[in-house]
């Protein structure tokens, strides 16, 4: 009987309970939430005071509807021993809070909440991000701030808050760390290190901000640490390009990346953009080659930094070298580099000459310990190298280079086509600079390899020799004449330098003259030797004495038999000039484009190709011929290549006579069966192509549909 009446008192206070639920939900929906309502929220968000305002006087509203509502439940199910009682006030609770939760979840609420908390949050970080001013100090934020947690904890809303304050963090630091430090490298631009500044920042005022409006734990501290370093990472991934760019300006950029750089998806992440970035700013058609060298350089020299095992230098360094082995004037940038020539087409790379002579002998070209056994300090690589990773030097920027090709042969050879051009633009004979870079070279590549260059400084320095006896007074034959001291030669062995350009210039008699007599005089000096002139090369030193103003140059020998020929009358014509001087018409033309742009000579404008003398200096259109750039007197590799090819000509003739239209590997195929083998054939199919087109220009074959026949 006792257990029926029990039982019955259950029901009865249960649904005294769902009754009562359901009561305070109507008078919420009917009288709460429409107290909580603010019509002129959107004319307050601009000023700050007026939002913590409403939001504590909303706030407040909930405080007093939680009291009121909670006062009945808590004296009727007031006996804490009793576990019904405690269950029904744990329900009650829960619905309470529910409707709470569902109130404040009102995007207007929303709104003034985080910017409430953003403010805060700035505040801390010293910066204003919406320009708003509010001249509380940081003990009047923070007791602001602890009213509205104890109103929060009235109301069990704490979770709610949490995401609030999450959500506005995970906004803020981002934006923050990159309005403040992004593009900002350079050490001395802080007034302290970024790291110490920003743990100074979150584990300072920050985290004093946070832990009033949550809960805080142990973990707190570094979990919005944790997120600072996040975007550190992120904003250095983004910035990888320009750091390799502004390096070593950027270096302690790199430092900060390299603390925060722990992940092996940021690691990934880092490779990717990287290579992304060089792909759209760099590797194009539009970069000169000296530049992505420099930019290679600076990127060994930054990724070392960053990760001084080398396997991320590795993966971002693969398409840089890729792109560099396509390039056609690579090896040539990067021979005038270690040989420090100044030409404008291949730009300036000095450092690599520089970097020669710090570094030669340290490491020859074959000589490269990958496995290093010799090692002490050895580690296994990191989990994420390739499977063909092989650490290099840290700053073995040369052996980088030369490693991207298979052979050093390519290398060696455009060595001896520049260093002939540097030795023949020589004036009185002076090889010292030229003599040290060779020695240099010779640690890096062997003595054998530049036995050639050995023999053109020995040249260099027997016609000094040669050249100081021929000039001696006291030598001169009887029945002959001296030779005039503005004559200087330097003789050549002519099996040891690269092939010279072989055209007859004419030249002025009064220097055939004086050649003729210093010829005379070398076979007197060297018995049953004689001199062959190769009259294109060396320079001519030369003043011209116009009406009003006198012009000193420093020219090629056809540039200055060209000006010699108006000593005679003031105007030629381009065919006149191009027979009297036995010179093709684009060779002169160039000569004709030197002198204009000069304001020497100018193009008669009544008559094409014809060419007037300016006695006085006039204002007057220059018109470009060709690019005046100076000719290198050597043939390039290149054209070294095309000339050895044409011994095929015939076969390719033949061939094509026979059979009108063949694809290029066709054309291989067959060169490869019939060309005996005393005469050999070892191109390669790039090589081939070469040839071919250089046919193609001088109009000897045509290239139709992918395939090569005589022109008609």
């Amino acid at each position: 009987m006792a257990a029926a009446v029990r039982l019955r008192q259950r029901n009865l206070m249960d649904r005294l309970l769902n009754w009562y639920i359901d009561t305070v939900r109507s008078h919420f929906a009917l009288h709460g939430l429409p107290a909580i309502k603010n019509p002129n929220v959107p004319g307050i968000l601009s000023d700050l005071i007026s939002v913590g305002n409403v939001l504590k006087r909303v706030l407040a509203t909930l405080c007093d509807a939680w009291h009121h509502y909670m006062f009945p439940i808590s004296f009727i199910y007031a006996d804490n021993s009793n576990k019904d009682d405690m269950l029904a006030r744990i329900r009650f609770r829960h619905s309470l809070t529910a409707m709470i939760d569902i109130a404040l979840s009102d995007h207007e609420f929303q709104l003034m909440a985080h910017m409430l908390v953003e403010h805060h949050l700035t505040a801390c970080g010293k910066h204003e991000e919406n320009q708003m001013v509010d001249d509380r100090d940081e003990a009047q934020r923070l007791a602001f701030l602890a009213e509205i947690r104890q109103q929060i904890d009235v109301l069990q809303v704490q979770d709610r808050m949490e995401r609030i304050v999450a959500e506005v963090y995970h906004k803020f630091i981002p934006r923050y760390i990159s309005r403040q430090y992004a593009r900002i490298w350079e050490q001395e631009q802080r007034a302290e290190p970024l790291m110490v500044e920003l743990k100074n920042l979150i584990y300072g005022p920050i985290t004093r901000c946070v832990s009033v409006l949550i809960r805080r734990d142990e973990l707190l501290e570094s979990r919005l640490y944790e997120l600072v370093t996040e975007c550190l990472v992120k904003l250095g991934i983004e910035e990888m390009f320009d750091i390799v760019i502004y390096f070593p300006d950027s270096i302690p950029a790199l430092g900060y990346l390299k603390m925060c750089l722990k992940t092996q998806e940021h690691r990934a992440q880092l490779v990717t953009e990287f290579q992304n970035a060089c792909h759209a700013r760099l590797l194009h058609c539009g970069a000169n080659t000296s530049d992505i060298i420099s930019f290679y350089m600076s990127t060994i020299r930054a990724f070392k930094l960053l990760e001084p095992r080398g396997v991320l230098l590795d993966k971002v360094s693969r398409s840089i070298r890729r792109y560099l082995r396509d390039r056609e004037d690579t090896v040539k940038c990067i021979v005038n580099g270690m040989l420090e020539v100044e030409d404008a087409n291949t730009g300036d790379l000095s450092e690599l000459g520089k970097e020669l002579a710090s570094s030669s002998g340290t490491q020859s070209a074959d000589a490269v310990d990958d496995n290093g056994y010799s090692d002490m300090n050895w580690v296994p690589d990191p989990i994420d190298a390739a499977p063909d990773f092989r650490n290099k030097r840290s700053s073995d920027f040369i052996g980088s280079l030369l490693s991207l090709y298979d052979n050093k042969e390519v290398f060696v050879k455009e060595i001896v086509v520049v260093l002939a051009n540097r030795l023949l633009d020589l004036k009185n004979y002076e090889i010292d600079r030229e003599m040290m870079h060779l020695e240099l070279l010779k640690l890096l590549f062997g003595e054998s390899d530049l036995h050639n260059c050995d023999v053109m400084v020995k040249d260099i320095l027997e016609s000094k020799r040669v050249d100081s006896n021929i000039h001696d007074p006291t030598t001169v034959a009887p029945g002959t004449y001296p030779v005039a001291g503005i004559v200087h030669a330097s003789m050549l062995s002519k099996l040891f330098w690269p092939a010279f350009r072989d055209e007859d210039l004419a030249l002025p008699h009064v220097i055939e003259e004086q050649l003729n007599r210093y010829s005379a005089k070398f076979s007197i000096l060297k018995s049953a030797r004689k001199l062959t002139w190769l009259k294109r090369l060396g320079s001519v030193d030369v003043t011209l004495e116009l009406e009003d103003r006198t012009l000193d140059f420093t020219v090629s020998p056809d540039r200055a038999s060209m000006i010699y020929l108006f000593q005679e009358r003031s105007t030629y014509t381009l065919t006149e000039l191009s027979a009297r001087l036995n010179l093709d018409e684009i060779t002169t033309r160039r000569a004709l484009g030197f002198w204009i742009k000069n304001d020497v000579l100018k193009e008669d404008e009544s008559c094409n190709d014809k060419f007037i003398l300016l006695e006085r200096a006039e204002e007057s259109k220059k018109k470009v011929l060709l690019d005046d750039a100076a000719e290198s007197s050597v043939q390039t590799t290149e054209e070294k290549a095309t000339e050895e090819m044409r011994i095929y000509w015939s076969y390719v003739n033949g061939m094509l006579t026979n059979i009108p239209a063949l694809p290029i590997d066709r054309i291989q195929s067959f060169l490869k069966m019939l060309i005996p083998k005393e005469v050999g054939y070892s191109r390669n199919v790039d090589e081939l192509r070469d040839f071919l087109t250089v046919m193609v220009a001088e109009e000897k074959l045509e290239y139709v549909s992918g395939s090569y026949r005589l022109k008609r």
